[in-house]
C-alpha cells in the first residue's frame, strides 16, 4: 500500500536538516502528510549522521524501536551518512529496513518509497555531483531562520574523519541557483539565511567565492542577517575576510 504519511527524523548536522527539510517537500508534492510522530506514519525516513563514534549502531537500534507493539511497522528509509557508509549491507543487518538511500541520492526517494510499497528493498548510494538540486522543488515555505545549501563535500582526507567517503568531492552549486533559493527562502518569510557546506567557504563558481556570494546575497530586499558554516581554516581567503567589515 503507498503511504499516505511521514515522519522524518534528523540527526547531526545543519545539512541533515536541509536535507531532512527537501525531502519532507518531495513528499509533499506526492501528497504525502506530515505526522506528529513516528507510531502515527506510514513511512519514516532516518537522515543519519555518521561523524559521532558508533553512530550506525544507534542507527539500527532506531530502527528496531519502529516496530510496533502489534507487530507491524512502518516502512522505514534509512537515509543521510550511515546509509551511505553501509549501503546494501544495511539491508543484511536489518531486515526491517525497506529503503537505503544515500545523501546524494534522496531526490529519489519518492521513487523508491513506490517500488518498497511494491516490496521491493532499493538502494540508491550513487554519488554524482550535486546535480539533485536539479531535481528538488522550488522552496515555498520558510522559517524565520532558513537552511541553504551551497556547498558539498570535501578534498581534506582529515585521517578522524569520514566525511570524504560520506558526501564525496567538493562540489559548488552555481552562482545563479543558490540566489533564486535564496530569493524564494525570503520571499517566504525567511529574515536570516545560514549558508551550509561541509567546507562552505570552498564554494566557488567560475572566479566568484564565498565572498562575492555573501554581497550578493546581501543585496536581496528584506533579507537582514547572513550566516555560513561549517568554514575551513585552509580556505578562509583575505576577501572573505574583508566581507565581514563590508557587508553591514
Amino acid at each position: 500500500m503507498t503511504p499516505k504519511t511521514f515522519k522524518i527524523k534528523n540527526f547531526g548536522c545543519q545539512m541533515n536538516v536541509y536535507d531532512g527539510e527537501r525531502m519532507a517537500e518531495l513528499l509533499g508534492e506526492r501528497g504525502m502528510s506530515p505526522a506528529a510522530d513516528a507510531d502515527e506514519a506510514d513511512l519514516v525516513v532516518l537522515n543519519t549522521c555518521h561523524i559521532r563514534e558508533k553512530a550506525a549502531d544507534k542507527a539500527y537500534s532506531d530502527v528496531g524501536r519502529l516496530r510496533r507493539e502489534d507487530g507491524s511497522k512502518p516502512l522505514i528509509a534509512l537515509a543521510g551518512c550511515v546509509a551511505q557508509a553501509e549501503g546494501t549491507e544495511a539491508k543484511r543487518r536489518s531486515p526491517l529496513i525497506d529503503i537505503v538511500v544515500g545523501p546524494q541520492a534522496y531526490h529519489r526517494l519518492p521513487e523508491m518509497v513506490a517500488e518498497a510499497a511494491r516490496g521491493a528493498r532499493p538502494v540508491d548510494t550513487d554519488m554524482p555531483a550535486i546535480s539533485k538540486f536539479e531535481a528538488l522543488p522550488a522552496r515555498r515555505r520558510a522559517t524565520q531562520s532558513a537552511f541553504l545549501t551551497v556547498q558539498e563535500g570535501c578534498d581534506k582526507f582529515c585521517t578522524y574523519c569520514v566525511v570524504p567517503y560520506t558526501r564525496g568531492a567538493e562540489a559548488s552549486r552555481p552562482w545563479h541557483d543558490i540566489l533564486a533559493e535564496a530569493r524564494s527562502l525570503v520571499d517566504a518569510g525567511a529574515r536570516e539565511i545560514v549558508l551550509l557546506g561541509q567546507n562552505v567557504n570552498a564554494w566557488a563558481d567560475e572566479k566568484r567565492g564565498l565572498a562575492d556570494l555573501i554581497r550578493a546575497l546581501a543585496k536581496i530586499d528584506g533579507l537582514e542577517r547572513i550566516r555560513y558554516t561549517t568554514s575551513h581554516p585552509a580556505d578562509m581567503t583575505d576577501d572573505l575576510i574583508a566581507a565581514h567589515g563590508e557587508v553591514e
